[in-house]
């Protein structure tokens, strides 16, 4: 990338790094006015961009190349010209290639054009057909190098470079993010330039009439500061004009690029932002993982969050993408300023009272790691009680159909369906996010066979499927509306009403599903509900009152009501 600072070359290394070289220069057409003069600058411009490019591959297989030995001919420079030999050896290379393209593009498409010499086609009609020869060998050209997959990767970090200085142009930060959303063709490209050299070609070599081979290669070459010169003009008008010729003379310059871009991944982008930010002089703020830790402990423990040690812990882990033994072991390393910026929005959230596993999008239960997010009730160990309480009721390879009902994240269901492998568990909510959040975790642990969302309130829907099942189990809304403004604040504004309030007293679903289940219960099935501290008596009978039988009470780990189980009498 050149910038505004000067020219810098960026490279991912083989151990994933990125090294930046950067050269404190101006260009030759800005160093020296004459250079810079209109037309004249545009042909300067090439030859500084073709060897600042053969610089810049040399720069960056000296990478790859650390082990392999010089051949004969290097050891033959090196001994002549010393420091000098890479400069020579760079020369070469650039004249080897510089003969090649005058033989491929100037020289065959001349050569075979003379066949057409005869048929009265004129000057004008001679160069119009050596013209699109040339473009059609340059297309060709293009595509079978593109197969080749060092090429492939050089087409993706070209692609890279236009999608990030669009997104500088834009004046959008330079992240991954933002960089991937601008497309991959650029009006200011290279590729544009070199077929709009053809053309401008087409209409100077016109005038130099159609002698000996010799000649007219001779005068190509000759012509060839003229063309390009004129061509940098008009691609810089191009460039910096909206007008309607502008971009019809960009079209197919743009289209070329389909064949010299390809899209960049994350990496590659990368490098290009780590160029671009080098060449435009551009500082990242950096800090290490122990300054960001001790600055978002202030910042927690001050707004008393008693646990601020390990919820920044695991928040700079979720910016970072590393555990927490990482975050721990690390503390030196260097941070750069786009992390900083997520870890400080995380903290704010975080500041807010907003719970760490709504923050992290994700909770542990029954050894699981589940999605989560804003709008499903973060699922609590104590409701593990009421899981393990169903599986001893499920002998290990006894087909069962189960219903887990308002479920939220679906972590009472999708436990039961991955612990035991030959149930079959429909997973219904009313609302929209936990089917957003129950499918993702159907994806995560593979249950797509054996496990599926209904939505629906309560039991509705699968009355009118006349659906049956085994066991349904519940951890329904028990909060009383009262006690709901003096619940926790974490709780209180972040975690969704719905699925808290149980109405007046508490027991408005435990009413209403216990009078649906006896309508999709099979023979003998059994209804397990979460309740309340203070709720177990009550809901014991209910569940007596509406014929079940073997109603229990199960205690937590605190000795508390946790759980209601029974069997729907048969008569």
């Amino acid at each position: 990338m050149r910038g505004a600072k000067g020219l810098a070359t960026a490279v991912r290394t083989p151990d994933g790094e990125i090294e930046v070289t950067f050269q404190n220069t101006a260009p030759l057409t800005k160093k020296y006015k004459i250079l810079g003069m209109p037309v004249l600058r545009g042909f300067v411009a090439l030859v500084d961009s073709l060897i600042e490019g053969v610089r810049a591959l040399n720069y960056s297989a000296s990478f790859f190349e650390e082990d392999d030995e010089p051949s004969k001919f290097e050891e033959f420079l090196e001994k002549m010209f010393g420091k000098k030999s890479n400069d020579i050896l760079m020369g070469i290379t650039f004249m080897i290639s510089f003969i090649f393209a005058i033989g491929l593009f100037v020289a065959f498409p001349t050569g075979v054009t003379s066949v057409f010499k005869n048929v009265g086609l004129g000057v004008i009609g001679l160069n119009i057909v050596e013209g699109i020869i040339r473009v059609s060998i340059l297309l060709l050209y293009m595509y079978l190098i593109g197969k080749m997959e060092d090429i492939h990767r050089l087409y993706q970090y070209h692609g890279a470079e236009h999608k990030t200085i669009f997104c500088y142009e834009n004046e959008l930060e330079l992240t991954v993010d933002n960089v991937k959303k601008f497309k991959r063709f650029h009006p200011r490209c290279g590729t544009n330039f070199m077929f709009l050299v053809m053309l401008v070609g087409i209409f100077a070599f016109s005038f130099t009439g159609w002698n000996s081979l010799l000649e007219r290669v001779a005068s190509r070459i000759v012509l060839l500061p003229l063309v390009s010169g004129l061509t940098y003009e008009l691609i810089k008008w191009v460039g910096m004009s909206d007008s309607l010729l502008s971009r019809l003379i960009a079209v197919p310059g743009l289209k070329l690029q389909e064949l010299t871009t390809r899209e960049p991944d994350d990496k590659q982008i990368e490098v290009a932002i780590k160029a671009l930010k080098t060449a435009e002089g551009i500082k990242d703020e950096e800090k290490t993982i122990g300054e960001l830790l001790e600055e978002g402990n202030k910042r927690l423990k001050e707004s008393g969050i008693d646990s601020y040690v390990l919820d920044c812990q695991l928040l700079l882990g979720k910016v970072l993408k590393r555990d927490k033994l990482y975050i721990i072991t690390h503390r030196e390393e260097k941070i750069g300023k786009y992390n900083i910026e997520e870890f400080y929005s995380l903290v704010e959230k975080r500041e807010k009272k907003m719970p760490l596993k709504y923050i992290l999008q994700t909770c542990e239960f029954m050894g699981l790691e589940l999605y989560i997010k804003e709008g499903v009730l973060i699922p609590r160990p104590d409701t593990e009680i009421l899981v393990e309480s169903v599986l001893e009721k499920i002998e290990e390879e006894k087909e069962v159909e189960v219903c887990d009902l308002c479920c939220g994240s679906g972590a009472i269901g999708l436990s039961i369906a991955y612990y035991r492998k030959n149930s079959k568990v429909d997973l219904i909510d009313i609302a929209e996010d936990p089917r957003i959040v129950t499918c993702k975790n159907i994806s995560r642990f593979s249950l797509e066979e054996r496990a599926e969302f209904i939505q629906s309130d309560l039991l509705k829907e699968v009355i009118k499927m006349q659906k049956r099942y085994d066991i349904i189990v519940s951890n329904p809304p028990y909060i009383r509306n009262d006690v709901i403004p003096t619940l926790m604040e974490d709780v209180r504004e972040y975690e969704p009403h719905l699925a808290l309030s149980g109405g007046e007293d508490g027991l408005n679903f435990y009413r209403r599903i216990i009078e649906e289940s006896k309508l999709v219960l099979k023979v003998n099935g059994i209804l397990a509900f979460e309740i309340g501290y203070d709720q177990g008596v009550d809901v014991q009978n209910l569940m007596l009152e509406k014929g079940f039988i073997n109603v229990k009470i199960i205690k937590d780990l605190a000795y508390l009501d946790r759980v209601v189980i029974g069997e729907l009498k048969v008569d």
